[in-house]
């Protein structure tokens, strides 16, 4: 027996396994591969009535089995409806209905990091969406070109965007998980030591939406999220946005923004997907 559970809130992918008599040795292997690159990010051998995690940034995985003689046997394939969290499915169901009906869609996705997780990236990796990605970390943005340059229904950014664009001050460190033009917010994961602040200019979100079509919008934008959001004057028709790091009185503005514009909101795990209504 083998029992395969994503825990989304802990981000962990966990293996158990029953009775393995039926394997050389009563031994199999384990492995976790991102879905996106291919990379084996950990590997455990197990034997009877036991078990294994995998927990880290890339935390949605395949589950590659093997045998003693390194022969696979066993390949579990992630799959976005059993086990996608309710912003992946929803916003995944919405392109494929619209791909469905003949209908093409256009995304927008800002702060992807090196595109190696993100509630986007499987819309993507199934074609059901053309999409802008644009990161403002330098060398993320080369990972990110790298891991999607065999995707044609992509184009890629390097830059930082802010409402009006405009000069800013960049704070970056660590893995760039939490680059970001807020200071506070990086002061929250890392110490003072890990970060460096330098001048940047940045493009406006204003002018971006405005001069494209997009019909959906991914935002990972490290606290101005909300900013950017109620900066909109063209209006797509789904908003997922990372609402975990926002400020109350962001909370209340974005709240009474999405019941003005119609908009019908559910989170989860720290993020938001806003879905317009049919006026």
């Amino acid at each position: 027996m083998i029992d395969i559970k994503y825990e989304r809130q802990s981000n962990t992918t966990k293996v158990l396994v029953g009775n393995t008599t039926n394997f050389e040795n009563g031994k199999i292997t384990a492995k976790f591969r991102n879905i996106i690159t291919g990379e084996i990010h950990y590997e455990a051998t197990l034997g009877e009535n036991t078990w294994c995690t995998w927990c880290g940034a890339e935390f949605i995985t395949d589950v590659l089995f093997y045998d003693e003689s390194n022969n696979l046997i066993y390949e579990h394939k992630w799959d976005i409806i059993k086990d996608g969290d309710e912003i992946e499915k929803q916003l995944w169901l919405y392109l494929k209905n619209r791909k469905n009906n003949g209908i093409v869609s256009n995304g927008l996705v800002i702060g992807t990091h090196d595109g190696r997780n993100g509630h986007w990236i499987y819309s993507i990796k199934d074609n059901l969406s053309s999409a802008t990605l644009i990161d403002g970390s330098e060398k993320q943005f080369q990972e990110l070109v790298k891991n999607y340059e065999s995707y044609s229904n992509i184009n890629f950014e390097n830059s930082i965007v802010t409402v009006d664009g405009g000069t800013i001050d960049w704070y970056q460190g660590g893995e760039g998980y939490t680059d970001t033009v807020v200071n506070s917010l990086i002061l929250h994961w890392l110490d003072e030591s890990q970060i460096t602040k330098v001048q940047k200019e940045s493009i406006s979100f204003v002018e971006l939406t405005n001069n494209n079509d997009f019909d959906w919008i991914h935002l990972d934008v490290e606290g101005i999220d909300g900013d950017l959001i109620l900066s909109l004057q063209k209006l797509p028709n789904i908003i997922v946005y990372e609402s975990m790091n926002l400020d109350k009185d962001i909370e209340s503005k974005l709240s009474s923004w999405f019941k003005e514009k119609n908009y019908t909101t559910i989170e989860c795990n720290g993020n938001t997907i806003a879905k317009k209504l049919i006026d």
